[in-house]
């Protein structure tokens, strides 16, 4: 019998040797587990004629639809789409089940930013798309379909993102996406940032193009190339609208208004001090500007947000997308917050029908109203949130700690111990915020460390939810040059537990720091290890805003680990292609960068 077992472990051992990983993993099936809020949404539309319909484009999950006014979403892209960066999504006023998708976020964060892969169609209403073409455009902002023409269709492609390519612009198609024509092209480094047609006359257009570039340590948001622009026949041909604007522009939007073609609103980014940026108005079809509010709110981190959308019935009211998104009635003297909803807001759709009937997307997802935004449908009955990083303890059921981009950190059960599935009473906020590693003793996870942006790091008390901010260097340095801070960090700052000394942690700036006591007390336990490059530790923004909140932070730690067989054995590897180990604790270190690995980020050993 002995014999019999031993042959039957080695047969098994020998079959487990020959699988491959797909086979192993085969009869594994996932399952959504939570956290029942939504993740970041960029671009939402209605249909017209349809109040109960709608799309939201997520910026990792695809395109979802619901078909009772968000009471439930479901995914129509998988299955379809190569990619699940959603940027643009336009449903057809004429034939509502023709439908456009535009691939690429346009809010080109430094972190968790996916690019597309061009343009997908579907006639009938999204049950199956077909690829259209325009791969290379990377990021697209906007589609607009002719309003009794589905076959005329107009894309605004912002191009690559962290450097020059020449698909970018705006492109049209007049046999419903089979070919493409690049009817606006400025230059490589340009992208078309938002397109609005004149409702009254679909043959006039407006234009806002960006010169835009992403680079490790900046967002570059504005140059020669931004500017206003105007077509007067279809978009064949395009002329700049710029008489009263500023003459430095970085990130722009604008919107006709529906109720009058000649009233026009644009908001402009512009210089640094924001003195000559904000909200201008044309009363003469784009002839002349000028301004209408030079509110900040209007134009802060213009990179991000910068979006307006004038009332189809109104012409003095407008709105404008920020970390609020704001409305006036009075064509931008005073505004008001519209609440209810998550923050950071990208895109509304409002109905041609009913004005009071509007759709926005935001950091959480998409929220419907129909009562001028006074309340909106729930935004946590989507599977659609993006996590930063995963880490999981060992008890029964164990539990799954992450950070959710622009919301808590989450500490979720892998099952759930009542009748039916995991629901919200099986997960609660753990430490730290949107951008957390978590660390804590997976035997016994009762206190867990966070961090958040620019070093914050908080220990919290699982039991009790107390919480204890724990800084080595309680400063944040909001706004200020990556070379004048004491301690540089990461946007994802790493964050460990020792795994063979108790109550040790580990949290890395451009070097390790070391605590023995949750936090108390910090001790630096080696030198930088980065490249440590001073052209590349500026501002985080320019030419004309100023990235305040670290997320350029560049020449920084990304990753930590410890060996878990011996003690004292640590590894890092820096945003910038620095690898290094420790074996005695951090008394030494040595760099062990492969040989010929350039600038890159090593985000995990």
């Amino acid at each position: 019998m002995k014999k019999l077992l031993l042959l039957s472990l080695f047969l098994s051992a020998s079959y487990g040797i020959a699988q491959t990983a797909e086979s192993y993993f085969e009869p594994m099936k996932y399952r959504n587990i939570g956290p029942f809020r939504g993740g970041r949404s960029v671009m939402a539309t209605g249909v017209v004629g349809d109040p109960m319909t709608y799309y939201m484009g997520t910026t990792g999950g695809g395109l979802w639809k619901t078909s009772d006014a968000g009471q439930r979403w479901e995914n129509i892209s998988d299955g379809f789409f190569e990619l699940g960066s959603v940027g643009a999504i336009a449903a057809s006023a004429s034939n509502p089940n023709i439908l456009y998708c535009g691939m690429g976020e346009h809010a080109p964060r430094g972190v968790m930013t996916s690019y597309g892969d061009g343009v997908y169609k579907s006639t009938n209403a999204g049950r199956t798309w077909k690829k259209m073409g325009l791969e290379a455009t990377q990021h697209i902002a906007r589609i607009v379909i002719h309003p009794t023409n589905p076959d005329i269709v107009y894309v605004a492609a912002q191009g690559a993102l962290y450097g020059p390519n020449k698909e970018r612009g705006i492109y049209k198609s007049t046999d419903g996406g089979l070919t493409w024509k690049n009817t606006l092209f400025v230059n490589d480094l340009t992208g078309c940032s938002e397109l609005s047609m004149d409702a009254n006359y679909p043959e006039i257009m407006y234009a806002a193009m960006w010169h835009h570039q992403r680079k490790p340590n900046i967002v570059i948001s504005g140059g020669e190339g931004s500017g206003m622009y105007k077509s007067i026949d279809g978009g064949e041909n395009w002329f700049k609208i710029e008489k009263g604007l500023p003459k430095e522009k970085g990130k722009m939007a604008v919107s006709v208004s529906p109720a009058n073609s000649n009233k026009v609103y644009a908001v402009v980014e512009s210089d640094s001090n924001k003195d000559k940026g904000g909200l201008f108005v044309s009363n003469d079809a784009g002839k002349s500007w000028s301004m209408a509010s030079g509110d900040n709110r209007l134009v802060q981190r213009a990179w991000y947000y910068t979006e307006v959308f004038t009332d189809p019935n109104d012409e003095n009211t407008v709105y404008v997308m920020s970390a609020p998104a704001l409305r006036s009635i009075d064509g931008g003297k005073t505004w008001e917050r519209l609440s209810g909803t998550h923050g950071d807001f990208h895109d509304l759709w409002i109905n041609p029908d009913n004005s009071k009937n509007m759709v926005i997307a935001n950091d959480g997802g998409a929220a419907i109203s129909f009562n001028y935004g006074k309340t909106w449908s729930s935004q946590g009955i989507m599977p659609t949130a993006q996590f930063y990083r995963i880490s999981v303890d060992n008890l029964f059921p164990y539990n799954i700690y992450g950070g959710q981009q622009d919301n808590t950190s989450v500490r979720i059960a892998s099952l759930s111990l009542g009748r039916g599935g995991i629901t919200e009473q099986d997960w609660t906020y753990a430490a730290g915020g949107e951008s957390a590693f978590l660390a804590f003793d997976p035997d016994n996870p009762r206190y867990v460390l966070g961090g958040s942006y620019l070093g914050t790091i908080e220990a919290l008390d699982m039991q009790s939810k107390a919480s204890t901010k724990i800084m080595a260097a309680p400063i944040q340095y909001l706004g200020r040059a990556a070379r004048d801070m004491k301690y540089l960090y990461n946007w994802n700052a790493p964050i460990i537990k020792s795994q063979h000394e108790p109550n040790t942690f580990y949290h890395c700036a451009q070097l390790v720091l070391r605590t023995r006591d949750m936090g108390m007390t910090w001790e630096e336990v080696s030198p930088d290890l980065t490249r440590n490059m001073d052209d590349k530790q500026g501002k985080g923004g320019g030419p004309y805003t100023v990235e305040a909140v670290g997320a350029e932070n560049y020449g920084t730690i990304a990753y930590m680990i410890e060996s878990p067989h011996e003690k004292g054995v640590f590894w890092t590897g820096s945003d910038d292609g620095f690898v290094h180990i420790t074996k005695d604790n951090g008394a030494t270190w040595q760099n062990v960068t492969p040989k010929g690995l350039q600038e890159c980020l090593v985000n995990a050993i």
